[in-house]
């Protein structure tokens, strides 16, 4: 991997999290400039304008969240680590005092039709996550603790589709319990799934 500038990670980190906190459209280059301490002449150099830095930040998340270096919880074995991958958005939440959702929905939130690089840096973001659920789901239907019948695609969309909204409920609300609640049923009903080895 090439050797990132300092100057244009300084950039990036900044603007990740003002845009995780405020959303992309509410985030003005100035902010970004002031919080990294960095000139608008560097940022014309490495990114030539917004999109280019939304563009910039999508992948560095992308390629934090893929290498492990997040507490995202992707890299899925168990059961006991499915019900942690939960149990990481709604802690992270509650560190947060419910103010933020997911980054990736937040940038994503704000992408408009015209900005179709950028939907597809959050598209590759949804693909990737699928697929590691999925795999999750297909590797236990393999081993016979998964009900023939089940589909790793669908569980793999509804973990994900519960864990977003969950996240976006809770910012709304300022409250976890929603989430909680939510993540609590998804769980039973993939244990009304399961195949217990005694079987």
């Amino acid at each position: 991997m090439a050797v990132k500038s300092e100057t244009r990670m300084r950039m990036i980190n900044a603007a990740l999290d003002l845009f995780h906190q405020q959303g992309v459209n509410a985030t003005s280059i100035d902010q970004i400039l002031a919080r990294s301490g960095t000139g608008k002449s560097q940022f014309t150099h490495y990114f030539k304008n917004k999109d280019g830095l939304v563009h910039a930040t999508l992948q560095f998340l992308h390629e934090v969240i893929q290498s492990g270096q997040t507490p995202t919880g992707y890299d899925i074995k168990s059961w006991k680590d499915l019900e942690g991958w939960f149990q990481t958005y709604i802690d992270f939440q509650k560190s947060v005092n419910n103010e933020r959702s997911c980054p990736i929905g937040t940038i994503g939130n704000d992408i408009s039709n015209d900005q179709e690089l950028l939907r597809q840096d959050v598209k590759f973001f949804l693909q990737w996550s699928r697929s590691q659920m999925a795999r999750f789901f297909a590797e236990k239907k393999a081993a016979g603790e998964l009900s023939s019948s089940a589909n790793p695609d669908a569980l793999a969309d509804f973990c994900i589709s519960i864990m977003q909204g969950g996240m976006l409920l809770t910012k709304m609300k300022r409250d976890t319990d929603m989430f909680e609640n939510a993540a609590s049923q998804a769980l039973a009903y993939i244990r009304s799934l399961r195949v217990s080895k005694s079987k």
